[in-house]
């Protein structure tokens, strides 16, 4: 540990020195102005403000009102009345008639419509605890409510499973600047570590007496430092729970910095590491934001941890499975990433300059210990679940706002190739470097990477929320069912795979991929009945 501090301290001071003379203050402004951006969309709306509407109520009501939003006070009738002619009070709540009183002008009757749908929204919820969901379908709720007008009804009838939550569009916006300081430190953590690598001053610390995962551990400890404190200091502005706000970001964290981690290490120019990092920036905000839109109207946004952070700001409580659903896969690429950083943190692969799918390729071979393939196989196939896992939840996440029939087809193609690839390319690397060149030694081989699969998925499954057995084309992509007809199918196709590669030629490993799937492919058709 002391030599991982080491480290970090000379992270820190590499750092600091980049930070001289006129940009310290524009950083400084920069920052400033993302914990502004964050407080006023605060106080705009995306959480409520805090006695923003003075509501008065009888001596003897039995009435609770436990939003912040209002400020309420005991007082009789004609007083209130008084007090709200005086502008005193926004409005007043007459129990006795079942009706609120209020004024003509805006304020007033924004405040009247606001403690409406309190009351209502407070009154459907004690309809959920008192009756069980499942009593009736569908499900009507008759509400007496008071009326803002005392001219219009006060009764109202209400079908649930026909109404449609809002999206938080607000919420995901304030939650969305926690990612803003995350990606604007890691950019220095790839620039810093492309510089040394560049410079070769990386070679030189390699030469120490230090381990690689004490370099890559040292040199991204100040970041996420970092990044766990502009954490802190948002939910102290917007008044979150920080332990909350910790649990919920920290695997964000882990995987920005485990994607930022693999590229300068793979990547030899600052020009595609550029390109490279706005993809990745890109495509992390959309995988994070875009799920977390549809907060509270599908469960499939619990992809996204962003969810969590909405739940935590509408005071909403969410199960560990949910927490795991949106984390366990991220913490598990962390890992992956990890380990694979300490495999290819070496001379030769990072002054080699390849072709990115031989670079791949290399890392791959890198992180398999050719003393004992079989294990190292079975290992790497399921240490790609995650990843597959990711993907796939995306894609059926996408799937669901297309016809079915258009859906399943990209669907379950797109799906099947990660699948095959992820099961595949170990094996395939090692028939390439003449590991395994024959046929009797593939066959194992593609059993152990098939179990490996199967065995990561279902543990993955095990942690999820039942999400992912609820559709219909879920079911063929995670193999819901018995576990010995998914086995047998896994083995089928693997083998298919790497047999031809193994025939045919590293070359042609495309077409026998592609081979591989349609064979996958129907058999998923198969099991969704809509062939055989």
């Amino acid at each position: 540990m002391k030599t991982i501090l080491i480290i970090a301290q000379r992270e820190i001071t590499r750092l600091r020195s980049r930070f001289r003379g006129s940009s310290r203050p524009v950083v400084a402004l920069a920052l400033v102005g993302v914990s502004l951006v964050a407080y006023l969309t605060f106080r705009q709306g995306a959480m409520r403000g805090r006695g923003l509407y003075r509501v008065g109520l009888p001596p003897a009501a039995d009435l609770a009102i436990q939003d912040s939003r209002f400020a309420t006070i005991a007082i009789p009738l004609p007083t209130g009345r008084s007090l709200l002619e005086a502008g005193a009070l926004d409005a007043y709540v007459d129990t006795a008639a079942a009706r609120i009183i209020h004024r003509q002008d805006d304020r007033s009757l924004y405040a009247a419509n606001a403690l409406k749908l309190y009351l209502e929204k407070q009154e459907l919820a004690r309809l959920e605890q008192e009756y069980h969901p499942d009593a009736a379908f569908p499900l009507r709720v008759q509400v007496n409510h008071f009326p803002v007008d005392p001219q219009a009804e006060a009764e109202e009838i209400l079908i649930p499973s026909l109404m449609t939550p809002p999206l938080p569009f607000a919420q995901v916006v304030t939650i969305s600047l926690y990612l803003l300081p995350v990606f604007f430190v890691s950019v220095f953590f790839t620039s810093g570590l492309m510089d040394e690598k560049i410079d070769r001053r990386i070679t030189v610390l390699m030469s120490a007496p230090v381990t690689p995962f004490q370099i890559i551990a040292g040199k991204m400890l100040p970041y996420i430092g970092f990044a766990l404190l502009s954490v802190v200091g948002l939910t102290l502005i917007l008044q979150g729970s920080v332990l909350l706000a910790l649990a919920i970001f920290l695997p964000v964290i882990l995987f920005i910095f485990s994607i930022y981690l693999m590229v300068p290490l793979v990547y030899r120019t600052f020009k595609d590491t550029t390109f490279i990092s706005m993809l990745a920036t890109t495509i992390i905000t959309s995988y994070l934001v875009f799920p977390a839109m549809f907060s509270g109207l599908n469960d499939l946004s619990h992809i996204s941890p962003l969810t969590l952070a909405v739940k935590m700001y509408r005071d909403e409580p969410f199960t560990l499975k949910e927490y795991l659903t949106s984390t366990a896969s991220m913490y598990l690429v962390f890992a992956f990433a990890t380990y694979i950083g300490t495999r290819i943190l070496n001379e030769e692969y990072l002054t080699r300059f390849r072709p990115l799918y031989r670079k791949v390729s290399d890392a791959i071979y890198l992180a398999l210990d050719r003393s004992r393939p079989h294990l190292s196989i079975l290992l790497l196939s399921a240490c790609l679940i995650p990843i597959v896992y990711m993907i796939q939840l995306v894609t059926l996440a996408v799937s669901l706002n297309l016809p079915i029939r258009l859906a399943i087809g990209a669907l379950l193609i797109a799906s099947v190739l990660i699948e095959e690839v992820a099961k595949s390319v170990g094996i395939v690397t090692l028939i390439e470097n003449g590991d395994a060149t024959r046929g009797r030694e593939i066959l194992p081989l593609s059993f152990l990477s098939a179990l490996g699969f199967l065995v990561g998925e279902k543990l993955l499954l095990y942690v999820s929320v039942s999400i992912v057995s609820e559709t219909m084309l879920s079911a063929a992509l995670f193999n819901v069912g018995m576990l010995w007809i998914p086995l047998l199918a896994h083995i089928i196709f693997t083998t298919m795979v790497c047999l031809l590669t193994h025939w045919w030629g590293i070359r042609r490993y495309l077409y026998a991929l592609l081979i591989g799937s349609a064979v996958h492919v129907v058999y998923n058709l198969f099991v969704l009945g809509v062939i055989g």
